[in-house]
């Protein structure tokens, strides 16, 4: 090969230098700054498209020359309850304000500082706030130890009418009581609905078991019984960790919003 020629192949590093700079000017394109994509879903053309690229855009890091000010201004716009865009809902089901709650918590210090308190605490559809309260693990552990003794009461009764195995089912049956008590705690801990719902069967079915058990008891003690018989704090119990409604953070949009 001749020197002009070899003078003039371009270089090695060149050559693995130029594909380099496609992802960026691809990536500089791809990635509209959010601005643009507000417009968007503001616009009388609006569609469900706009309003996904408008969350994945809030999920998005800020950009190196996207000044932190007014990247924060432009959340807390979309926080405001006043703003009908936060309302707006994505195909994936996330809401245009829950973004926009991730992404300013996700700024940290000071911003995050600025979220709206009616946002901090997240509550359910219902209007319970979600997770594990320190009432509802109180009522949850007095609860399975009143019953516990009921148990051994009830033990006593089988033990003196000579009933087979007496023992071995109330201890069971104990046993099983305590074991969806903690799972149902558990799961409002861990936000698992999962956990939630099977245990809440457990829960209301010892909530109707001990009601059958207290009425017949109550014709024959005048009433007493319901005091006693543990049918008030397992029905509490079943009331108080029945499963969490799904969250919710703004009012319903109309069908017009939800349905772009």
């Amino acid at each position: 090969m001749s020197q002009e020629a070899l003078r003039s192949a371009p270089s090695p590093s060149s050559v693995d230098e130029a594909p380099a700079d496609v992802p960026e000017s691809i990536a500089a394109e791809s990635f509209p700054p959010l601005t643009f994509l507000l417009e968007e879903v503001r616009s009388p053309g609006m569609v469900r498209a706009d309003i996904d690229a408008l969350i994945v855009g809030l999920g998005r890091p800020p950009a190196p020359d996207e000044p932190p000010r007014e990247r924060a201004d432009l959340l807390l716009g979309l926080l405001d309850r006043s703003n009908p865009v936060g309302d707006y809902t994505g195909s994936g089901g996330m809401k245009v304000r829950h973004a926009a709650k991730e992404s300013l918590l996700a700024m940290g210090y000071p911003y995050a500082m600025e979220l709206p308190p009616d946002l901090l605490e997240t509550k359910g559809a219902d209007g319970r706030a979600a997770g594990l309260t320190a009432g509802n693990v109180t009522l949850a552990v007095g609860s399975a130890l009143y019953q516990s003794a009921g148990l051994v009461t009830v033990w006593f009764f089988l033990e003196y009418f000579g009933m087979p195995a007496a023992p071995e089912v109330t201890f069971g049956i104990g046993a099983v009581l305590w074991l969806f008590t903690v799972a149902s705690l558990v799961g409002h801990h861990s936000r698992s609905r999962d956990l939630q719902s099977i245990s809440s069967v457990v829960l209301w079915a010892a909530a109707v078991v001990w009601t059958l058990v207290a009425l017949p008891l109550a014709l024959f003690t005048n009433g007493v019984a319901l005091l006693f018989v543990p049918w008030h704090l397992s029905l509490w119990t079943a009331i108080a960790l029945r499963p969490e409604a799904e969250a919710e953070e703004a009012p319903a949009k109309s069908s017009t919003q939800s349905s772009p």
